[in-house]
């Protein structure tokens, strides 16, 4: 009975030693296979999708807000002082380059002419009498019977006479060209957009703070300005097809050109001036807020990518590009953003291939294997 009992221990005691080798072993066991498949995981290549890097757009459209004006635009003022006799034009009027708009009185201007003319006749008559005495004065001369001082002292009143006569006809011109100044005069052709006085009102020059007649534009043809930003400024230049509309009919458009640019950035605003013309027969009206949508070429397009193959990480912004079986993280610099595209201005080169929907996990130098994009 003893020794069947000794047995009895020993089977039990090796069945509770077997029970605790599998209760420590068991586990580690598992372990080591569960770290043998992540081992084999991480060494069997990271399976990627990829997009290929196109070209970009060999133009570039954008719209741009501007402001239309007159070819010309000028305000006329009366040169002379004087009462507005009679307005030959009213606003909405188009007019001929030298027509007549206005007629200005100026009573003192014609006695001015008068008392002008008179010196000039009284000057012209003494220079024929000043000439004739040193005609005389220098034949005595010549006969030793005045001295020469008389004869230069007749010669000297002579020329005197002459210059006093160019001076009174100059007096006189510059009096007509001011009576000329009392009719206000287009000086080109337009349209009359202001009216600023009524018969009888004392009109004078702007400097001396005279009113405004009239304001004249000339709006057969308008000028579109145009504030390009830097990011487009260099490839805008002359020549370049611009097609201008008013926010109130967007279907209208006007075809025009950029004539020129202002060839540098306004530092407050880093924008490029840019002046368009249009026809002013059309929708557009002189004066108007307007949409001016250029076709931009592009000197130098810009590589496109996905906008999911952008990795944002603590180093800046990178792209995974792969090469072959093997992956290389990229830092790119950002041009514009097209939604589901971005310009890449340096970091990437067109054809080559770059990871969409890029893992975290993506490691530089990673073996990879391509999976075919959906369809």
């Amino acid at each position: 009975m003893k020794t069947i009992s000794g047995w009895k221990a020993i089977a039990v005691a090796g069945v509770g030693l077997a029970a605790a080798v599998a209760v420590g072993v068991g586990p580690r066991l598992k372990q080591r296979e569960a770290l043998a498949r992540v081992e084999a995981d991480l060494a069997r290549p990271r399976r990627v999708r990829v997009a290929p890097v196109r070209a970009g757009e060999a133009t570039t459209e954008v719209t741009l807000p501007g402001t239309s004006t007159p070819f010309h635009s000028s305000l006329l003022y009366g040169k002379s002082t004087g009462f507005v006799r009679k307005n030959l034009v009213d606003v909405g009027d188009r007019v001929k380059a030298g027509q007549v708009l206005a007629h200005i009185d100026a009573p003192e201007t014609a006695e001015e002419i008068r008392l002008a003319q008179a010196r000039l006749e009284e000057a012209e008559a003494n220079v024929g009498i000043a000439q004739s005495t040193a005609e005389r004065a220098n034949r005595l001369v010549a006969s030793g019977a005045v001295s020469q001082q008389h004869g230069d002292d007749t010669r000297a009143q002579a020329n005197s006479a002459v210059a006093s006569v160019a001076t009174r006809r100059a007096e006189l011109q510059r009096l007509q060209v001011l009576r000329g100044y009392q009719q206000i005069v287009a000086p080109f052709d337009g349209v009359v957009t202001r009216r600023g006085t009524d018969p009888g009102a004392l009109v004078g020059p702007a400097a001396s703070g005279g009113v405004a007649l009239f304001e004249v534009a000339a709006i057969d043809t308008l000028r579109v300005f145009v504030d390009v930003p830097d990011a487009y400024a260099a490839d805008v230049k002359p020549e370049l097809e611009a097609r201008v509309f008013s926010p109130r009919d967007p279907a209208a458009k006007i075809m025009g050109k950029v004539v020129r640019t202002s060839g540098v950035l306004e530092q407050a605003t880093r924008t490029l001036r840019a002046e368009v013309h249009v026809k002013g027969d059309g929708p557009v009206l002189p004066g108007a807020f307007v949409y001016v949508r250029l076709a931009i070429p592009r000197a130098r397009p810009a590589p496109i990518v996905p906008a999911s193959a952008l990795i944002v990480r603590k180093e800046g912004t990178l792209v995974a590009k792969v090469a072959g079986d093997r992956l290389t993280l990229a830092r790119v610099v950002l041009g514009r953003d097209h939604g589901k595209e971005l310009e890449i201005l340096d970091g990437v080169s067109v054809g080559e291939q770059v990871v969409v929907n890029a893992s975290d996990e993506l490691e530089d130098g990673q073996t990879v294997e391509i999976v075919p994009l959906a369809k």
